[in-house]
């Protein structure tokens, strides 16, 4: 009976280098396209992730900023949002994202309220996760807005698209909110 496996055999199948440099050139494209990919995508996934968790808190803090004795107090948020541009700058924030800034109060003690509400403009469809204008507030377990006291929400919406496709992630939304209270005086009558 003859064995399957010769010792010449095996022989041969070490010698053969036919098709070797095609396979080697396959696994080394492979591994250096995901290499490359690797090193360019998630590095730009984190910082717009980063620059959204600022731009949310700078949003926050700059409109808690605004004296509303001084008058036209929605002309100072869009003016802010002109600066959420510039905080996100490198990203098309009017058409890839939305910044939400929101005043929550608690008037009677009862329950919190959303006073208002004002998005910046842009064409990308963001609801906030707060809630609307005049309804209660979806709010952190551990955020309490006491009687007479009042906070200022900022949100970011955005809409994170990988510039190779879905080869490493998937279009998703990346979403920051930050809270502050006002330093003047609470905030809770609706721009004018």
């Amino acid at each position: 009976m003859r064995r399957a496996w010769s010792k010449s055999g095996i022989k041969q199948l070490k010698t053969a280098e036919s098709g070797s440099m095609a396979v080697e050139m396959a696994l080394f494209l492979f591994f250096f396209s995901t290499l490359f990919l690797g090193t360019f995508e998630v590095p730009r996934f984190l910082l717009l992730g980063q620059k959204v968790e600022r731009a949310s808190a700078s949003m926050a803090d700059l409109v808690a900023q605004i004296d509303p004795s001084q008058g036209n107090v929605e002309a100072k948020i869009d003016d802010l949002f002109e600066a959420a541009n510039g905080l996100l700058e490198g990203y098309d924030l009017q058409t890839k994202g939305r910044v939400i800034v929101s005043s929550i109060a608690n008037p009677t003690g009862d329950a919190e309220v959303i006073s208002w509400q004002i998005m910046s403009p842009g064409s990308f469809d963001a609801i906030s996760k707060l809630g609307v204008a005049g309804a209660a507030p979806t709010l952190p377990g551990d955020l309490v807005v006491r009687e007479g006291e009042n906070i200022i929400a900022a949100e970011i919406v955005f809409l994170y698209e990988p510039l190779f496709g879905s080869i490493i992630y998937d279009p998703r939304t990346l979403y920051a909110r930050s809270f502050t209270r006002p330093r003047f005086t609470n905030l809770t009558d609706v721009p004018d």
